[in-house]
């Protein structure tokens, strides 16, 4: 049989959600369904002096109305994980003293409509006492500036560093050294989906409903804050519109419904607007670097030296624990000797960070890959050859890049950069411009990348019935990646199963005891491997029971779209499902590899024209190159990367959340926060595929789910300064998104 793993298919997801048959968190139709809003702060900084509910609880329809002090005190906050040694201030459910940023929670309202409930919400009365309050992490750290949290005394929440080899020796002698600062703006994860939670509660157990990436992490949330035992608790999240990162993190909504559907004896929903979901998900990014490369004569490097100011907003999240992948990313696919970037993570009046696609991962690779080419600038040297000449080489592997647990695994760096090189037909490019052109100026921009996937341990657990039915069941929560598709191909390929006879489920605590979340590109190793080992376990539990029948050993048989047969003899045979017990079969594998990470690479190429007079920039061709090891099906890993590309290609040129210097919020709504859509994607990358499996784990698999994303600023950004350069040489892209503004302003 043709095997099932590295086969194109489409997604057996696919039908149910374009015949409009999904199931959203939002779509959750239950008896008695009554509805939360969340009234909200409109000020960045202030102190609450009272809190008035009559307004709200007057509305006809309004079932309940609560602020803080009527909340169960073991629900009333709670903390992410941070960096050992940093100082944090957990995130309220709902805001009892002061508010911190735009959004903050101050009160809920229960109606028996949505728009009772959000009229409701409306009409709390909050007496407010404005704060100074500080919206950037520039007006964070000025001489003077006020503080986020007065007892934290400072908008500096910690400070660490990342450092390897003598950095001294990298800049001393004959080094050249190149310094610049770049700015990379605020992000948001954009769902198409705004989140939403329905919760009921039947006398025994809690059933929520939610749009989230990690239903595990919201079960354990709840458990903990509403006193349940985890068993009483199920987190389903059947279909997501989209996460990229935000959604992995838990949210005070999530703990108000549930505790909502406990106290009201009725299912609750809540569901974001659009305005409530920007301004109360996570962001991302709005980081800050002063960087220094240090080079020999001949190009090749020596050390990076510098500084990174990250933004984790009001209450530290996720966030805080970006500046390890973003230095960890400057590294990209070179040899870089020594390195030591110091880091302050800066509390700000705005929204907490996260990670959305990349999870910091394009910070780092930005700067790098921005100094590669200034690098050039200097020496006189052509990026390409620059690059060519600092690549780890295939024989180098796994190489140890300096930094703690941070090995390269497998892959051929310098394949990648020749192939997007000839593919883009980069020597051409070059000759047309120095032809005369008048009008739009042509730019041409390379960055290459190493990405890490793969991490931390994952169940599957696998019921293979009597009547022939194949069963998974897996932890990690899906949102539009086609989990559902690529385990059921590894399982049919690792068990010798029909593809036809298998169901797939995952988005349910129920289905496994514990499960990670999706995200890092991590579900196609993760969820892969946990499976072949599932799968592995049946096949020779299978195997073994046959042998006695079949009157063959079990190295003998062979296990064929569910049929056991005997080698050679294919005569000899029987349904596999026959010598199940009438039970059937059930095994549960974990998957633990030995390596922390597997790490994808790649090399993106861009073409753009620039026009100077209206400060556009349009993408007129863009190659991709990846090594995203064995693919399970390279129709969805095309897929991952056509949307990676897209999200990389907003963080470039459009994406900004915008903050005032006083907290005030600006781009809460997709009339101010603008994505790439389908005029900006007119241009179709053009994908080839160099895989090389990697030794991480035993089926070879990476993830692809950021390598369209990572690179893609990077090489926007020199394309773009790449065709400036020819009406003002000076000319450096410092700061991202690259609005027409921001180009006018760079080219004088």
């Amino acid at each position: 049989m043709p095997s099932a793993i590295g086969r194109p298919a489409r997604r057996r997801e696919d039908p149910r959600l374009i015949t409009g048959r999904g199931r959203y968190s939002g779509d959750i139709r239950l008896d008695g369904l009554v509805h939360l809003a969340v009234a909200r702060s409109p000020l960045p900084h202030a102190r609450i002096t009272s809190l008035d509910l009559a307004p709200a609880q007057a509305v006809p329809g309004v079932v309940a109305a609560w602020t803080a002090a009527d909340l169960p005190e073991t629900a009333r906050e709670f903390a992410d994980w941070v960096p050992r040694g940093m100082k944090t201030r957990a995130r309220p459910v709902l805001a009892a003293e002061e508010v911190n940023h735009v959004g903050d929670p101050l009160a809920v309202v229960v109606a028996s409509d949505v728009y009772t409930a959000r009229d409701a919400a409306d009409a709390v009365f909050a007496d407010l006492d404005p704060l100074p309050a500080v919206g950037t992490v520039d007006a964070a750290l000025a001489d003077g500036a006020p503080l986020v949290h007065d007892d934290l005394g400072s908008n500096v929440m910690g400070s660490s560093k990342r450092a390897y080899g003598d950095i001294e020796a990298a800049f001393a002698g004959d080094s050249i050294a190149i310094r610049e600062r770049f700015k990379l703006a605020r992000i948001c994860g954009a769902a198409m989906e705004p989140r939403a939670v329905t919760a009921t509660f039947d006398g025994k157990k809690l059933t929520v409903w939610t749009s989230t990436q990690h239903t595990y992490g919201v079960r354990d949330r709840l458990a903990d804050m509403l006193g349940l035992e985890k068993e009483r608790v199920e987190v389903l999240a059947e279909d997501v519109g989209g996460g990229f990162g935000p959604k992995a993190t838990s949210y005070p909504e999530e703990i108000l419904v549930a505790l909502a559907a406990l106290r009201l004896q009725k299912p609750v929903r809540w569901t974001a607007t659009r305005s409530e979901d920007t301004t109360t998900t996570v962001h991302a990014h709005g980081s800050s670097f002063d960087l220094e490369l240090a080079a020999g004569p001949d190009g090749r490097l020596r050390g990076l030296r510098g500084r990174l100011w990250h933004d984790v907003g009001a209450y530290p999240a996720s966030g805080s624990n970006q500046p390890s992948l973003i230095t960890a990313h400057m590294v990209s696919a070179y040899h870089l000797p020594a390195m030591k970037v110091d880091y302050d993570l800066v509390l700000t009046n705005t929204a907490s960070t996260g990670f959305v696609r990349g999870g910091g991962r394009p910070l780092g690779n930005f700067a790098i890959e921005r100094l590669m080419d200034r690098l050039a600038r200097r020496l006189d040297l052509d990026p390409a050859e620059i690059r060519r000449r600092n690549l780890v080489q295939p024989e180098e592997m796994p190489y140890s890049t300096g930094l703690k647990d941070v090995i390269y695994d497998a892959g051929d760096y310098p394949r990648l950069l020749e192939t997007a090189l000839e593919r883009g037909g980069y020597g051409e490019l070059r000759k047309r411009q120095r032809e005369p052109r008048q009008g739009k100026l042509l730019g041409v921009g390379l960055a290459c990348c190493v990405e890490s996937s793969g991490w931390g341990t994952e169940p599957a657990r696998l019921r293979v019935e009597k009547d022939g039915g194949a069963h998974l069941f897996i932890g990690s929560t899906p949102q539009g990646q086609g989990h559902l598709t690529a385990a059921a191909q590894v399982l049919a390929d690792r068990l010798g199963w029909p593809e036809d006879r298998i169901e797939v489920t995952a988005g349910d605590t129920g289905a496994v005891s514990w499960g990670q979340m999706t995200a890092g590109s991590r579900t196609a190793v993760q969820v892969g491997n946990a499976t072949a080992l599932a799968a592995g376990s049946a096949r020779r539990w299978l195997l073994e029971h046959a042998a006695e029948t079949l009157e063959a050993n079990p190295a003998d048989l062979v296990l064929e779209d569910g049929v056991i047969s005997v080698k050679g003899t294919p005569s000899s045979s029987l349904p596999a499902a026959d010598v199940l017990p009438a039970a059937g079969l059930e095994v549960v594998e974990t998957f633990e590899p030995e390596l922390a990470n597997a790490y994808s690479s790649g090399c993106h190429l861009a073409v753009v024209e620039v026009d100077p007079e209206t400060g556009g920039v349009d993408i007129v061709r863009y190659v991709i190159v990846h090594d995203t090891g064995q693919a399970i099906n390279p129709l969805l890993v095309d897929g991952q990367l056509h949307g990676g590309y897209a999200h990389g290609l907003g963080y470039a040129l459009f994406e900004e959340a915008v903050y005032q210097p006083d907290g005030g919020f600006q781009s809460a709504s997709f009339l101010d926060y603008t994505i790439a859509s389908a005029p900006e994607l007119s241009v179709t990358p053009e994908l080839v595929s160099l895989g090389t499996p990697t030794p991480h784990n035993t089926e070879g698999f990476k993830g692809a789910g950021e390598s369209g994303t990572i690179p893609a600023p990077a090489a926007i950004a020199n394309a773009v300064e790449d065709a400036i350069r020819q009406l003002r040489p000076e000319a450096v892209v410092r700061e991202l998104p690259i609005t027409p503004a921001r180009l006018f302003e760079t080219l004088g």
